[in-house]
């Protein structure tokens, strides 16, 4: 176990490809209702809404929904501009904000826009500079700040977001530079596998549970003394409540050991899917007990749904495992 105090279990998911307001409200209440903690949004230009106006339209519509992004990319916006917008989201949102940012990925995306597209050790460089302005201009005061990619002259950020001393922040990654990163400045890190081709593998088995610990052990490192205050997440790969867990497993193995192959990733074993922390697949107690699991072993309590699930699929589990 990563810590010795345990944190309640909670539950992150994003809205459907949506193209209106009243299907993007009706959303954000459904998933207000089953009783998640946070609705997500990415930030990808080829994602019909811009994440931090679709998350005030959802903070209008709800009453105690936090909003965050799945992440924002750190190039995208100045950093000056992005502080401006996310404390007046947190203002607005009666300080329910959650800043999820990141590095930049997708290579197509940049090339599509016109952003040059820096080397990862840059970008990440880069991330860094930008979380501590933020944090700067979210401070009391005016902030001055001379960096290698940014300069911030005498400048006091407006408004003040009402979470103080800042809304939580946070980092996401597999590789070690970003999440040493994450240990130094996020309140929040999730833990992600590493499976791109053309990459240096940091683990040749990345979702087993030593994987895992592992990237928690570069987390907290960086972290040092700090490292309790971090809430650590994770991306869950499959949950699947059913009276057939061998079938749906294989169902499920079938479907990602292709989505793996045709993203160039790299193999993974059937023995090892079905282990990982983040594939919970049998009856309703047998799912909750491996999420308990994960978070006793691995200090994991903040999961994000599958990604593609409908938000009713966490429902019982939401249920079951309130206040635990």
């Amino acid at each position: 176990m990563t810590s010795s105090r345990l944190r309640p279990i909670r539950f992150s998911t994003g809205p459907r490809r949506l193209r209106d307001r009243a299907a993007l409200v009706e959303e954000g209440r459904l998933i207000e209702w089953i009783g998640y903690s946070t609705f997500t949004v990415a930030d990808h230009f080829m994602i019909p809404f811009a994440p931090l106006l679709t998350l005030q339209a959802v903070a209008a519509a709800t009453e105690t929904l936090r909003l965050a992004q799945t992440v924002l990319n750190q190039d995208f916006r100045h950093p000056a501009v992005l502080a401006k917008e996310l404390a007046t989201l947190d203002v607005l949102s009666d300080g329910r904000l959650e800043i999820g940012i990141g590095a930049g990925w997708m290579r197509d995306e940049y090339e599509r826009a016109g952003l040059p597209f820096d080397a990862a050790s840059t970008r990440v460089e880069r991330l860094e500079e930008v979380i501590v302005i933020l944090k700067g201009l979210f401070g009391d005061g005016s902030f001055s700040f001379t960096g290698k990619h940014f300069t911030i002259a005498d400048l006091d950020g407006m408004p003040k977001p009402l979470q103080r001393p800042h809304p939580p922040i946070l980092v996401g990654g597999g590789g070690r530079k970003v999440l040493a990163l994450a240990g130094r400045h996020a309140d929040i890190v999730q833990i992600l596998p590493r499976t791109v081709r053309g990459r240096r593998p940091d683990s040749t088995r990345p979702f087993t549970a030593e994987a895992y610990e592992e990237k928690i052990s570069w987390v907290r490192e960086a972290a040092g003394a700090r490292f309790p205050e971090i809430e650590l997440g994770a991306q869950l790969l499959n949950l699947t409540i059913t009276d057939d867990p061998e079938a749906s497993f294989e169902a499920f193995f079938q479907r990602f050991a292709g989505q793996l192959g045709a993203a160039g990733g790299t193999a993974a074993s059937r023995q090892e899917l079905r282990a990982s922390p983040m594939v919970a697949i049998g009856n309703l107690d047998e799912v909750c007990d491996k999420l308990i699991q994960t978070r006793e072993r691995l200090g994991i309590s903040y999961f994000a749904a599958p990604i593609g699930s409908p938000p009713q699929l966490l429902a019982p589990v939401i249920e079951f495992l309130e206040g635990q």
